[in-house]
């Protein structure tokens, strides 16, 4: 037995719609094909022994595949894609904080030098508005030729940096003299000389 679809297409007995258009099929009594109509354009399952029409690939009733054509696997309805999801970025984690102290070598002064960028060294000066980070005036500043802007420490490439800023009566690092406005690195225990006062640059 098959039933018909308004188009004409034959399906199985009990098919809910048609294989060949879709179509959904009435509930009535099913439509008694010629035997030889069902001969001719029919095929018949291997697996149930359910009879399908000719040209369809899988078995309306079990859903294996018909005839010699290859089946074609099928995609569930309604399954997600799956995309996978980009990397995360890599967290960047900040460079750990650059300590350092800067020791008077007279009194044994220390001035802590961390966590800043920049460190003018030079006297206090309240009338020219000048307030050193700095200040050496207690230090001998003054009479060892200190001037109110002698020199800054500045922290470049996670190095620290000494520079002279010009000076009255110069910087050193390591008996060195630095020529004005050309930083130089410093290492730790390095020597820096501001007029006659004596410094020791310590980190950590």
């Amino acid at each position: 037995m098959t039933v018909r679809c308004s188009l004409g297409h034959e399906n199985p007995d009990g098919s809910l719609f048609c294989d060949e258009c879709g179509e959904p099929l009435a509930s009535g009594a099913p439509v008694a094909a010629p035997a030889a109509a069902q001969d001719a354009g029919s095929q018949v399952c291997p697996s149930c022994g359910a009879t399908s029409p000719a040209g369809e690939l899988f078995c309306s009733n079990c859903g294996s595949p018909l005839g010699s054509a290859a089946p074609t696997p099928a995609v569930a309805a309604g399954a997600p894609d799956f995309t996978p999801a980009p990397a995360a970025a890599p967290v960047a984690t900040a460079a750990p904080a650059l300590t350092a102290r800067l020791i008077v070598e007279a009194d044994n002064q220390e001035f802590d030098l961390s966590g800043k960028d920049i460190i003018v060294i030079g006297r206090e000066d309240a009338v020219s508005n000048i307030y050193p980070d700095v200040d050496l005036t207690p230090h001998g500043g003054e009479e060892g030729g200190v001037s109110r802007l002698h020199a800054r420490i500045f922290v470049e490439n996670g190095q620290y940096m000494l520079e002279d800023e010009n000076s009255t009566n110069f910087t050193f690092l390591n008996r060195q003299k630095l020529a004005g406005k050309s930083p130089a690195v410093l290492h730790d225990d390095d020597e820096i000389k501001l007029g006659r006062v004596l410094l020791r640059f310590k980190e950590a």
